[in-house]
């Protein structure tokens, strides 16, 4: 490893590389509503199905529902003036009209998600919010029962959802340490900010400037890099 400098110097900061971040709330509740394909009458809305869009479509279903029959709603919407083609009226028919309690489910979601972006949590406690959330599935799941499945299967069923639960939780529990500079169980590293860990040895080279010095802090930065290949 080269010499190290006098002093190990950080990139100046202009005023004009400093951006700050801003948060469109309406922005974010127009993106999230868009989500939603619901018309203004609460009906799932498919923009390329002619269907969805026909002014007989309310009729077209509840005769759908009575008898299952596309060929009687093709001729139907012909005498309607609306001529459809079958498999156009069982797509519809099959995918369309139940959507639409998906579609309401989701925008109480959203709603739930939009309420929550108005609360003032910062990184911190929005990561505890998520860790409690994932133990509370974490039980939820280990406690999980199907009649329909047998005990070897319900096991590898819990044993999956399990697993990839503590998976998301591992990580946020490491970025739960990063963020509170906790000492990690695993080698007691402590967590140090980059621009923190160069000021420290700017401050020593400023004070011993000797080559016994130089050469001491490269063998410190020497064994940094190694340990951290171990990681």
């Amino acid at each position: 490893m080269a010499n190290l400098p006098d002093q190990i110097k950080l990139p100046p900061s202009s005023s004009a590389e400093v951006k700050t971040l801003v948060s469109d709330d309406r922005a974010l509740e127009r993106f999230l509503t868009a989500q939603v394909s619901l018309n203004n009458e609460g009906f799932y809305f498919e923009a390329n199905c002619t269907l969805c869009s026909s002014h007989s479509r309310q009729e077209a279903e509840e005769k759908w529902l009575k008898a299952r029959d596309a060929d009687e709603i093709r001729d139907f919407l012909k005498t309607k003036g609306e001529p459809t083609p079958l498999t156009v009226i069982k797509n519809h028919m099959e995918f369309h009209i139940d959507q639409a309690y998906v579609e309401l489910r989701k925008r109480e979601y959203i709603h739930k998600i939009i309420t929550l972006t108005h609360m003032n949590l910062d990184t911190l406690g929005r990561v505890e919010l998520a860790l409690s959330s994932i133990s509370e599935r974490l039980l939820a799941a280990n406690a999980a029962e199907d009649p329909t499945m047998s005990p070897a299967e319900l096991e590898k069923m819990r044993s999956e959802a399990t697993c990839k639960l503590i998976t998301t939780m591992t990580k946020l529990l490491e970025l739960r340490a990063n963020l509170m500079g906790e000492m990690k169980n695993s080698g007691d590293l402590l967590t140090i900010r980059q621009e923190d860990f160069a000021n420290i040895f700017s401050e020593v080279l400023q004070e011993f400037k000797t080559e016994e010095v130089r050469r001491a802090i490269n063998k410190i930065l020497e064994k940094f890099a190694e340990a951290s290949k171990k990681k």
